[in-house]
């Protein structure tokens, strides 16, 4: 739920909360509630001095002087209740928007935690093996492909340069691509692949990608990869297409799945083509100076 449903739903609690305290004010005169329960706690001690370790007798107590004091509450403190309630509400709804989507890598060894690319002035290579596609279909694809890099280049302040198509090698028991050419340091490989040619690939997993080189001591990522369904790429739009580009080549760049159906991120990828506020704090955190040398 988009965090104005949850501002709208607490401004509505709020509203309906001072109103039936007001109603419950009117209707139960204070005189009367003071009375009760002064008798419902002459009535709780009695209980208790009789039998002190009754656990059966003390909630019967319990549920009577409750029972007692629902019958009226001053209305400041049935209005604090709402205050209260509201105010946390309201800091649920800031933090749950303020939810950054999180490194691919926050779960792994330590080594690995904090990894990413540098910001540096040379660009970050990429290639396309579309050799299963029709020529129509690779062009479209490169168009939209630079187009969503482009969108990931503007938010953190890495560049990214075609470098034409390259020929990969899948290795389906680690999920991974490779190619025998690396036409740089730093480099991402995209890979357009039929379902049947990956154990990974169906009706539901239309792409994958990761990082695929990190240097430890410097914890930054140098390649990564991107595999994606023909069989899916084929039947959908040019909307859905750019979703699921931004989304993998998200994870290529270290970006693993985000909370919010408004996130690129988001592990459901539909039409989604818009980066939010999370998917850009998610990836300028993983970005690192640049050392030379």
């Amino acid at each position: 739920m988009s965090w104005y449903w949850w501002v709208l739903f607490v401004v509505l609690a709020y509203g309906l909360g001072l109103l039936g305290s007001l109603y419950f004010q009117k209707t139960h005169p204070p005189d009367r509630r003071r009375t009760e329960r002064r008798s419902g706690d002459r009535r709780d001690q009695g209980r208790h001095a009789l039998a002190p370790a009754g656990i059966a007798d003390r909630r019967s107590a319990d549920r009577r002087s409750g029972a007692d004091r629902r019958r009226g509450k001053p209305l400041w403190q049935l209005g604090t209740v709402v205050v209260a309630a509201a105010f946390l509400s309201i800091v649920g709804v800031v933090a749950y928007a303020e939810s950054q989507v999180a490194s691919i890598f926050a779960e792994s060894p330590p080594e690995f935690i904090n990894s990413g690319w540098a910001a540096c002035d040379t660009p970050i290579t990429w290639s396309v093996d579309t050799g299963r596609l029709t020529p129509a279909d690779s062009k479209i694809a490169i168009n939209q492909l630079t187009a969503d890099l482009k969108h990931w280049g503007e938010v953190s302040g890495l560049t990214f340069q075609y470098v034409g198509e390259v020929p990969i090698v899948y290795d389906d028991t680690n999920y991974v691509v490779t190619s025998e050419q690396h036409p740089s340091e730093r480099h991402l490989y995209v890979a357009f692949l039929n379902d049947k040619d990956s154990s990974l690939l169906d009706s539901r997993t239309v792409g994958f990608a990761s990082p695929t080189k990190v240097f430890k001591d410097q914890k930054e990522i140098t390649e990564g990869s991107v595999v994606l369904s023909i069989d899916y790429v084929k039947k959908i739009n040019a909307a859905k297409q750019s979703a699921l580009y931004l989304h993998e080549l998200g994870h290529a760049l270290g970006l693993a799945h985000g909370t919010e159906k408004a996130d690129v991120m988001y592990y459901l990828v539909d039409t989604n083509n818009t980066l939010s506020n999370a998917d850009i704090a998610g990836i300028r955190a993983l970005i690192k100076a640049c050392k030379v040398g």
